[in-house]
């Protein structure tokens, strides 16, 4: 039996990543290929090489840890973690962090996730894994100096890694300070080492994509189909530039394209629900969405991958109906939601996901309160959120409930106290929040806050619900003198 790094750990020898407990070779060996295809950003292939791992070693719990982080649902997620614990008796003790850190987020404990990321570090110092958990810990309590500290650390540990790498790149591109020539700088030091990887190629063309040069990141999409016909993500992202580029026909084959390779029979409706909204026909996206939601029960899918690409669909109706100002549709799709969100909180089966699911029911309880100008009510509901969600260690856990109370204070004209409330929803992390700050700012007077947000806002260029919502009217904003 290979040994586990908890034997390992009282010797000399330097740790530096997870060693897999197995008495099957063959097992490890696809469980170590896994790691290299998650680490150089080819997740379905990971995922491929980690259920190989487990059909060679079925007791190896450390390859359904990592499969869980390939899983299309919260079900899928829930019941490998439930098989790994099953057979923790023979990991090492990494392999027992790794799989109590993971359980971390069916309980949205963010507190203790980052005590066992720490104790990851402190454990295995040499380890540049452990320091991009770290890493990934900070940024989801959006401490993201820490974070970018933790991934430079593993870089300095594991100059050959492509993991490093990686990791800095997202937190240049998404956490504040943001600073897309160095994520650019690293993109680049990992297309180096790894060159025939299209995961590699994929990051470099984001960072293309986030200094608005669209052709170049599309080019970069383009190679990276190349290197792997068969990789999805590759016609998505290519997809990405040419919605942005305004080629919506294109956009479109590119996502039905990706679709062809894709493990999820659904990758590509919430992507082509997009492209109608930076087309400027929110009704044509509603009415896209509704249709292929109607479609999925039909498809062949397994009911918890199908439930999950339903209740997407149905949030991002909602989210479109609240932003063209429909208080009864809202209120009509927040209640279809309901039984698909009871569905999800149940495959899950934790107090924290049911406290989560009330506090969502109430966040839209809320917005329809406020939307029909019932402003004591929704303040009362935004209320509610707040003490649901009391016990929960997670620092964003009131997000929605700051987001609401601003909406609601903007629909009064509050303006200062809005944009108190947008501060604390998190704008930093979530686009459309930081687009009704720039909102709040402009009617309280502050011209150049509110442009300066508008800027930010116009320039995100990465593809998802709130950023098509807003995109067209903020450009539109910044081009009227």
């Amino acid at each position: 039996m290979l040994l586990t790094a908890c034997s390992m750990a009282s010797s000399n020898v330097k740790i530096t990543d997870i060693v897999a407990s197995s008495k099957s070779k063959e097992a490890v060996a696809s469980f170590r290929q896994g790691l290299l295809l998650a680490d150089q950003g080819d997740g379905q292939k990971a995922r491929a090489s980690f259920i190989k791992a487990i059909e060679q070693d079925p007791k190896m719990a450390i390859a359904y840890v990592f499969k869980a982080s390939t899983d299309f649902s919260p079900k899928e997620f829930t019941d490998d973690l439930n098989k790994a614990k099953e057979n923790l008796d023979g990991a090492g003790e990494w392999e027992k962090i790794y799989y109590d850190y993971n359980m971390t987020f069916l309980n949205s404990d963010w507190k203790k996730r980052l005590e066992l990321a720490q104790k990851m570090t402190t454990s295995f110092p040499d380890a540049a894994r452990a320091h991009v958990e770290l890493g990934n810990t900070y940024l989801a309590g959006n401490e993201n100096d820490k974070a970018k500290e933790s991934f430079q650390k593993a870089v300095e540990l594991d100059p050959k890694w492509v993991g490093g790498y990686a990791a800095l790149v997202n937190s240049y591109l998404f956490s504040e300070p943001k600073d897309f020539k160095k994520a650019e700088e690293n993109a680049l030091k990992a297309v180096e080492l790894a060159p025939t990887s299209p995961g590699v190629e994929i990051a470099l063309g984001d960072c293309y994509r986030a200094q608005a040069n669209l052709e170049k990141a599309r080019d970069a999409y383009s190679k990276a189909i190349g290197l792997d016909p068969n990789s999805p993500v590759a016609y998505y992202k290519k997809g990405h530039a040419n919605s942005f580029l305004g080629n919506f026909d294109e956009a479109r084959q590119n996502y039905m394209d990706g679709a062809k390779h894709d493990d999820v029979k659904f990758g590509y409706v919430m992507n082509i629900g997009n492209t109608y909204l930076y087309a400027g026909d929110y009704k044509m996206a509603m009415q896209y969405l509704m249709d292929e939601c109607a479609k999925m029960d039909a498809a062949g899918e397994t009911k918890d991958r199908t439930t999950i690409a339903k209740f997407n669909c149905m949030d991002a109706c909602t989210n479109i109906a609240m932003h063209s100002g429909d208080a009864a549709k809202v209120k009509e799709l927040s209640a279809m939601e309901g039984p698909l969100n009871t569905e999800i909180t149940n495959d899950v089966g934790t107090q924290e996901a049911k406290m989560n699911q009330k506090a969502g029911e109430l966040y839209w309880q809320a917005m329809t309160n406020a939307m029909e100008g019932n402003y004591d009510a929704a303040k009362a509901k935004a209320e509610e959120i707040k003490t649901t969600l009391a016990s929960i260690n997670d620092p964003n856990k009131l997000n929605g409930y700051e987001f609401a109370m601003g909406y609601t204070n903007m629909k009064q004209k509050n303006y200062a106290e809005a944009i108190g409330h947008f501060e604390k929803s998190n704008p930093a992390n979530s686009v459309y929040n930081k687009y009704w700050l720039a909102m709040a700012n402009e009617a309280a007077g502050n011209k150049d806050k509110a442009n300066a947000l508008y800027k930010e806002v116009a320039d995100y260029n990465f593809n998802e619900i709130g950023y098509a919502l807003i995109r067209n009217e903020v450009k539109k904003k910044l081009s009227t003198p």
